[in-house]
């Protein structure tokens, strides 16, 4: 019998690895976390966990969001958080703030004039175009 050539594959803590997915770390920095080439690490996922790094990675990234979640959701309800329970209002409930300008009637005032002034010089363009058409066309 030979013996196999390569070194010993290296240790890999995968509860750790669990636990860095979960909180949002890339396989790169997995990888470089345990002193291994990231391709190395992605072959020693599908060898020993059975799936693709992707996969294993969505799972484990989706179970961290759950746990986001159900914290923001506890700091809100439970931790009576009004910052947080508005936050999630809009985001959950499509909740919004209606925000009306305030104007004051001064500033109404000179709107409406700006208006009537805008409407007579149209009225008086109009009424310039019209006579300059009917105006007989010298040879």
């Amino acid at each position: 019998m030979g013996k196999k050539m390569g070194r010993k594959p290296k240790p890999i803590n995968w509860d750790k690895v669990d636990e860095m997915l979960k909180v949002g770390c890339p396989g790169t920095e997995i990888a470089s976390y345990f002193d291994m080439h990231c391709n190395n690490f992605y072959s020693r996922v599908v060898k020993d966990k059975g799936m693709p790094f992707t996969e294993y990675a969505s799972r484990l990234h989706d179970v961290g969001n759950v746990f986001i979640r159900q914290a923001q959701y506890d700091k809100a309800v439970k931790g009576r958080d009004n910052t947080m329970l508005i936050w999630l209002g809009k985001q959950r409930l499509n909740q919004k703030e209606n925000i009306t300008p305030e104007v004051d009637a001064d500033t109404t005032h000179q709107y409406l004039e700006v208006i009537k002034q805008l409407s007579c010089l149209q009225s008086a363009k109009k009424i310039e175009q019209s006579n300059e058409t009917s105006e007989p066309k010298s040879a």
